[in-house]
């Protein structure tokens, strides 16, 4: 099985293919493309960094341009008004900066999704959304908001919403066809030919628009007590990455063999290839975050604070803040409801139940009374359709989420976020966190009104595992990944998709 050293994915695949290999890794390599550089041509991959950005600039440009020709055709034209350009151009940029940032934010750059329209038309309405709220905001504040026409501004944003979708259509054209040619993928050599290689070679697999392995390596090539066969050693791994491209080399040993690794990085250096480590095959599962130097000791993060440092700060001004003017605004619309309420069944308007918040304490969630009963106790029935308990108005308020603006004062007291997973009833939350593996990390944040499951569909009766699963997959990720841009999103987005749903009874 020893080899010239130099070998194109598809010999390396034949060889893979051969009697050392499970059947299931032989047919895995037997898939994968070939070579993206033939030998003795070093080729240069496109980079996605470098499309991302230009695909930014490009929308900058685009929103920008909307802005003076809405400045043309609305002020100039329609009004026949004449004002200097200057004035217009420096909003235009302001609010091209805002759009693009909002864009850049929800990964809107990210290889995948400049591949597709899927998902583009929401992350270019709320990019819109927020530069116009920016720009009204500061126009407010700053006393200037008269000296622009609404109209003006109205007709800028939809004519650039307008036009970031032709962009993005026509564009998604080309570079779907540029993405499966392979032009983006990294090109990737694997050092180790165990366990570790063979979990990574199965992952790595899964999306070969982005990494495509070249060829396995590792000094003991030809033993058969590999899990995947070798096509050559190190000395056949650097004649290769010196006559084609090689972006990276990962290196899947166990971190017990550190005086290999040692050895290996300092052989592999003399590359232009970034070096990278798999170093178990646990990291698979448990994914570290980080690498963590304490007093000289490198430890792998596997879980941090959610909300450490600033955030914990920007988040409950985030909440009092909001809160408090969604409220004031409320408070009438509030009061009408309440004596609906009475007027329809007898009873409290408001509804208090025991629920799980941060950190697992016991907390009482407040809620307009949707039902002639109020269940808190060891065993609770979660409303279904057509469900009897439920008043006339009770419906009404939980087909529109109103029964939930009570909850509003739980944020002023900081029992609970704007933004979070959603509380359940004691009963229920002891039922799901002993069926349902990691269930009890939602409460590693405070529970909020509405959340990031909310908005992707993930509301109302849970009558089953699964629905339950999928709604913390969405809390988790949401734990995992908030930003202040991301409880804005969702803010935003509340009222179009979390309010009114067909799974709320």
């Amino acid at each position: 099985m020893q080899g010239t050293g130099v070998e194109s994915a598809e010999t390396f695949g034949q060889h893979i293919g051969q009697g050392a290999a499970p059947s299931a890794v032989a047919d895995m390599m037997k898939s994968m493309p070939p070579q993206f550089g033939s030998p003795g041509v070093v080729t240069e991959r496109a980079s996605q960094q470098v499309l991302a950005d230009l695909c930014a600039a490009f929308d900058f440009l685009t929103v920008l341009a909307c802005a003076i020709v809405a400045k043309y055709f609305y002020i100039d034209a329609y009004l026949d008004r004449a004002t200097p350009l200057p004035e217009y151009l420096i909003i235009g940029l302001i609010g091209a900066s805002v759009a693009t940032f909002i864009l850049r934010r929800q990964g809107a750059y990210s290889i995948d999704v400049l591949g597709s329209t899927r998902g583009y038309v929401r992350r270019a309405l709320i990019a819109i959304l927020v530069a116009a709220f920016f720009l009204f905001g500061v126009g407010y504040f700053l006393k200037m908001s008269q000296s622009y026409s609404r109209g003006w501004i109205i007709s800028w944003f939809a004519l650039s919403f307008l036009v970031l979708i032709a962009n993005r259509f026509l564009t998604s054209l080309y570079l779907k066809r540029w993405i499966s040619k392979g032009i983006f993928a990294k090109q990737v050599a694997i050092f180790g030919s165990g366990m570790i290689a063979k979990y990574l070679l199965t992952h790595l697999r899964q999306d070969t628009s982005r990494m495509n392995v070249v060829g396995v390596f590792d000094d003991a090539y030809g033993s058969t007590t590999s899990a995947v066969p070798a096509s050559g050693g190190l000395s056949e791994l650097i004649r290769l990455a010196q006559r084609t491209r090689i972006d990276e080399v990962v290196i899947a040993l166990p971190l017990s063999e550190t005086q290999r690794i040692e050895k290996l990085f300092a052989e592999l250096s003399i590359l232009p290839s970034a070096i990278s480590l798999c170093p178990d095959i646990v990291a698979f599962r448990l994914r570290p975050k980080r690498m963590v130097d304490h007093n000289g000791v490198m430890l792998m993060e596997l879980a941090g604070r959610p909300l450490d440092d600033w955030s914990p700060i920007i988040k409950s001004l985030e909440d009092k803040i909001i809160a408090g003017l969604l409220l004031t605004f409320a408070a009438p619309l509030m009061i009408l409801i309440a004596a609906m309420i009475k007027l329809d069944s007898p009873g409290p308007f408001f509804f208090r139940q025991r629920r799980h918040g941060f950190n697992h304490e016991v907390i009482s969630v407040l809620k307009f009374r949707t039902m002639r009963v109020a269940e808190d106790g060891p065993q609770v029935t979660q409303a279904q359709k057509n469900d009897p308990r439920v008043t006339r108005v009770g419906r009404f308020l939980r087909r529109t989420s109103l029964d939930e603006l009570p909850q509003l004062i739980n944020v002023l007291m900081g029992t609970m976020s704007l933004v979070g997973p959603r509380p359940h009833a004691l009963a229920h939350n002891e039922y799901y966190a002993a069926t349902l593996e990691r269930y009890a990390a939602r409460h590693k944040v405070k529970p909020g009104i509405t959340g990031w499951a909310q908005i992707n569909g993930f509301r109302g009766e849970t009558d089953t595992p699964e629905k339950m699963r999928k709604r913390v997959e969405y809390d988790l990720y949401y734990i995992e990944n908030w930003s202040i841009w991301l409880d804005i999103k969702i803010i935003l987005l509340t009222p179009f998709l979390g309010l009114i749903g067909k799974n709320a009874f």
